[in-house]
């Protein structure tokens, strides 16, 4: 739970889609950019562009710094150095995250390989940029990597100039600058805060302060007389009061921040774009357009996890899937159902180690729970599929598992009258040709469409975040403390999903190898034997290497880990506080997990447990 590193399944053109905003913002949008929507808009990005020539500048800076480490001052100028490039880093995120977002990656990407799988297992991507930098930097002695520090700093140098001629072309919009400002505000609460690009120096919350300052600096061209800013300005002032107050996230009040400052600040800037007459972008996007925080009701449209031909899921197509879901008529011998494994009272666990293949015997892994799976990237334990309706396929047609065709399972509903009508009734709406046919892709889409509907986003900790703080205790504010602090948690369970789809985009699923035991031993320890992806991608980096699972209602879906390892989140958080696999006495070359302990004491793990009992929401789930 401690840092993303490798990744899988890209969606980049298939999460941009169709429009998605409301009819207002929609004619605002198409008739308020007008010449000075425009002006404002380029004053803005005249000022990321400053804001990344200042940072060309710094990296310079940083460029002579590391040619001379012989010493402790000299140590001391190039981690300053570092620091002032960081900082002019952050002013300029919000326009470097928008218009260029693959040149970002690699200056501010984590630092281990990435796996190009397309090119195929030996396309393996050194990392790049700030974050290799700051391992190197901030080591115990960053004279003996002074030749690969140059080296680095050098690229991140060469970044900078690809990013300043990618924003010399740019030409912003009303709507696009205050939905970048949207953006950056979410990605602060996502990974700013949550030490996911500082690892190693810890300043995450001064860096989070100079992102919001360039948020600040990016909305001051539309300020004018008319309008009244004080909430905004009252709220910003006192959200980066409290950013610099503490360097230590350990004792950062992260709760505190978010409900006080960092939502209601994203609300009074919704506020004061729709007091302008601004609209938003037309796109469909996984953070839904229209809202103002990853916290808020309706923060998430699921259908944009969809594939890009799913415009609409009706009722009638989501009753359908309900009663797919249990019908035994989808396994080759009529003895199981999806629900046989994912059973509802148990928010769609088994409570197994290990699922029971269709002959009785173990299969390779834990089942997982369907609740909330239309919020990520991808599917299974080794992201084997990209959307639920591929899922259906692997799992019907799987020989261990329902054992049979589609196809044919669809030959033998056709023969059940009232089944026909009911698929009738739930595609004839979004479809040209009204017919009563079922066919191997309706199927799949009735089943996906029932599983984007268990959609569950209403925890006790959700509604604390939305402002209704009464919703927990106070050991469970401490426990969400820890997870976004010291426990380092949302590095990888990233908020507000908890899943490893990363925000604040949600384009891309990531796989973490953290080194699971076979047996819950806390020294010499071995390694389960599963491959994870590589079985997948067969590259070297995801030998042992999942899917970061939700935590959403971990505490109904013991026993945990891919193979059932671990049977109480107290045994789960013990695990990561060793150190992960490392800790228990694996020898890994490969883990990302970070294998330093947390040294969580009793008192931190217990409001861990609590935390994660606080993330339960099946409400409505239960109904067959």
């Amino acid at each position: 739970m401690n840092t993303i590193r490798t990744s899988a399944i890209p969606l980049l053109a298939i999460l941009v889609l169709g429009a998605c905003q409301s009819q207002t913002d929609r004619r605002r949008s198409t008739s308020t950019n007008n010449a000075q929507g425009d002006a404002r808009a380029l004053r803005v990005v005249a000022g990321w562009r400053a804001d990344l020539d200042t940072l060309a500048t710094h990296v310079a800076q940083l460029d002579s710094a590391v040619a001379s480490l012989d010493d402790a001052a000299g140590v001391a100028r190039a981690r300053a150095a570092f620091r002032a490039s960081r900082q002019a880093f952050k002013h300029a995120e919000i326009g470097l995250e928008y218009y260029a977002p693959s040149t970002t990656r690699s200056l501010n990407g984590p630092a281990l390989p990435e796996v190009e799988e397309e090119e195929g297992p030996e396309a393996v991507i050194p990392p790049t940029g700030f974050q290799v930098v700051e391992e190197l930097l901030f080591a115990e002695n960053p004279a003996a990597e002074q030749e690969e520090l140059t080296q680095e700093v050098r690229v991140v140098r060469q970044l900078v100039t690809r990013a300043q001629t990618m924003m010399g072309a740019q030409i912003a919009s009303d709507d696009r600058v205050w939905d970048a400002a949207k953006l950056e505000i979410a990605r602060i609460v996502s990974l700013g805060i949550t030490g996911f690009d500082s690892p190693v120096a810890g300043e995450s919350l001064r860096e989070a302060d100079a992102a919001l300052e360039g948020i600040a600096r990016a909305l001051h061209p539309y300020r004018d007389a008319e309008s009244n800013w004080a909430t905004l300005d009252s709220l910003m002032d006192g959200a980066r009061a409290m950013l610099t107050a503490s360097s230590d996230r350990a004792s950062f009040d992260h709760f505190g921040f978010i409900v006080s400052y960092a939502n209601p600040l994203a609300h009074a800037m919704m506020d004061a774009r729709r007091a302008l007459g601004i609209g938003v972008p037309v796109e469909r996007r996984a953070f839904a357009m229209d809202v103002a925080t990853l916290f808020d009701t309706n923060a998430f449209d699921v259908l944009a996890f969809a594939p890009i031909d799913v415009k609409s899921e009706p009722a009638e197509r989501v009753a359908l899937g309900r009663q797919l879901f249990h019908d035994v008529r989808l396994s080759g011998d009529g003895s199981r159902a999806c629900s046989s494994c994912h059973i509802p009272e148990r928010a769609f666990t088994d409570g197994l180690p290990k699922s029971k293949g269709r002959t009785g015997q173990p299969l390779p892994r834990n089942t997982p729970t369907v609740i909330n799976i239309g919020l990520q990237v991808g599917s299974f334990s080794d992201l084997r599929t990209t959307f639920l309706e591929d899922q259906v396929t692997e799992v019907v047609e799987n020989v261990d598992e329902m054992h049979a065709k589609l196809t044919d399972v669809a030959s033998a509903l056709r023969k059940d009258s009232s089944l026909t009508t009911r698929f009738g009734a739930s595609f004839a709406a979004s479809e040209s040709t009204a017919d009563s046919l079922i066919t191997s892709a309706r199927i799949r889409s009735a089943l996906a469409a029932y599983m984007r509907s268990l959609t569950r986003l209403n925890a006790p900790i959700d509604r604390a975040l939305r402002g209704e703080t009464s919703a927990i205790s106070v050991e469970v504010r401490e426990g969400f403390n820890v997870f976004v602090g010291k426990g380092k948690c949302a590095t990888c369970h990233f908020l507000p999903l908890t899943n490893g789809t990363v925000p604040p985009m949600f384009q891309k699923s990531d796989v973490e190898v953290i080194g699971v035991p076979t047996r819950p031993d806390t020294a010499r320890a071995i390694i389960d034997a599963d491959a994870g992806r590589f079985r997948i991608s067969r590259s070297a980096p995801h030998r042992h290497a999942f899917r970061t699972p939700t935590l959403r209602n971990v505490a109904l879906t013991a026993p945990y880990m891919h193979n059932g390892v671990y049977r109480t989140l107290e045994s789960v958080i013990d695990f990561y506080n060793r150190g992960g696999g490392v800790g228990v006495g694996i020898r890994i070359d490969n883990q990302t997990l970070p294998p330093d302990p947390l040294k969580l004491t009793a008192g931190e793990s217990r409001s861990l447990v609590v935390l994660l009992q606080a993330l339960t929401d099946t409400t409505g789930t239960q109904r067959r």
